[in-house]
């Protein structure tokens, strides 16, 4: 059983490292937050993986086309991270096999929260056109059998 612990500042501000096992999906989780929240922390010891350095050049990608390769992770974070960029357009793609992967759990959980997000080929398929925007929030109920990542997805971006 995990404990739980609360950690407090009078100034609001804690610093302080966080060093990370080096895993992708605790890095990929970890860089959402970073740029969702805390852009100034520094992140070391993240994953060599390519799911990692997918999802590294999208965050840091300017533009408006985004390939996440095969990077499952990357797609999914970074759909609901798109999603709540308030005046960006960007389309999210990757490999063909890519395509084949659902993502329509997600992507209606987004539209739920008031996400503007297209399917640009296949209904619940990548590639996706995606309008940032701020997102309402709200009530959501989702079947998280076929990916716990569109539920994290969902809870890293919902303080926002």
């Amino acid at each position: 059983m995990l404990e739980k612990f609360t950690i407090t500042h009078p100034s609001k501000k804690i610093n302080g490292t966080v060093e990370v096992p080096g895993s992708k999906s605790e890095s990929n989780r970890l860089l959402l937050l970073q740029a969702l929240y805390f852009p100034e922390m520094e992140v070391p010891n993240l994953s060599d993986s390519r799911d990692t350095s997918y999802m590294l050049a999208g965050l840091n990608n300017s533009g408006s086309k985004i390939n996440v390769g095969d990077a499952g992770t990357a797609m999914r974070f970074l759909t609901a991270y798109f999603a709540t960029r308030s005046g960006r357009t960007v389309e999210i793609s990757g490999t063909e096999r890519m395509h084949l992967r659902p993502i329509g759990i997600l992507v209606e959980a987004l539209k739920t929260l008031g996400a503007s997000i297209e399917y640009l080929e296949k209904e619940n398929y990548p590639p996706l056109k995606i309008k940032g925007s701020k997102l309402e929030g709200g009530k959501l109920q989702i079947n998280g059998s076929v990916s716990s990542q569109f539920i994290s997805a969902l809870l890293m971006i919902g303080p926002g």
